[in-house]
């Protein structure tokens, strides 16, 4: 039996420059930052972030659309900064489709304005893409995009056979057919490798993505 391990998301107020070295991940567009670098196929895209930092926290949700995996969709106005984790907050634009940031706080609005030029689509149809973001070889933070019709049943990431953490979903109002999932992963020591599988509204799996340090992201 698999044990699913629920972590939550807070929204929490925009917090200022990182203590740490900034990092500002733009995941989809022209030109990601030098500090992402692709590891893994183009398509999906796939980054692997080495930052320096604090330990991420967790976590309660505030608000939501709808209720998947036991999780409720968070729904983020376009261009809003949500904080995932310490240090890192996530943004999703309306400009173009799967178009979202990861950045420090004090990073965000450049970010936001670079990604802000980016139009049509990102991802295949029912597929996902993912970043892993690392700090000394240990995974701290898993993100990406998703796009479907309908917000995904769930998304899990499973760290070893028969332990899965459940992904929180994000999107924008409306449902516009994609959106984001995070699981912040600075509290479970030692992660290194991991496998993201992702199921629609029937409980189907539609997209499947794992991930290690020799393999990067598959």
């Amino acid at each position: 039996m698999t044990e699913h391990r629920p972590v939550h998301t807070r929204r929490r107020a925009v917090r200022g420059a990182a203590a740490a070295a900034a990092v500002a991940a733009l995941l989809f567009g022209a030109a990601a930052p030098a500090a992402a670098t692709p590891a893994g196929a183009a398509h999906p895209h796939g980054h692997s972030t080495e930052r320096a930092g604090t330990e991420a926290g967790g976590t309660q949700v505030d608000g939501a659309a709808s209720v998947r995996g036991g999780l409720e969709v968070i729904e983020l106005e376009p261009y809003e900064a949500l904080d995932i984790a310490d240090d890192w907050q996530l943004g999703l634009l309306p400009e173009g489709r799967q178009n979202y940031v990861l950045s420090s706080p004090g990073q965000f609005e450049e970010s936001v304005e670079r990604a802000k030029q980016q139009i049509g689509d990102d991802i295949r149809p029912d597929s996902t893409s993912l970043h892993v973001g690392s700090e000394q070889g240990e995974v701290q933070l898993i993100a990406g995009a998703w796009r479907l019709a309908e917000a995904p049943m769930e998304i899990t990431v499973y760290i070893e056979e028969g332990i899965g953490y459940t992904a929180q979903l994000v999107q924008l109002p409306g449902n516009p057919g994609w959106g984001t999932f995070h699981l912040d992963t600075s509290g479970i020591e030692g992660l290194k490798s991991f496998e993201v599988v992702a199921k629609d509204a029937d409980g189907k799996v539609f997209s499947r993505h794992s991930y290690s340090p020799r393999g990067g992201v598959k």
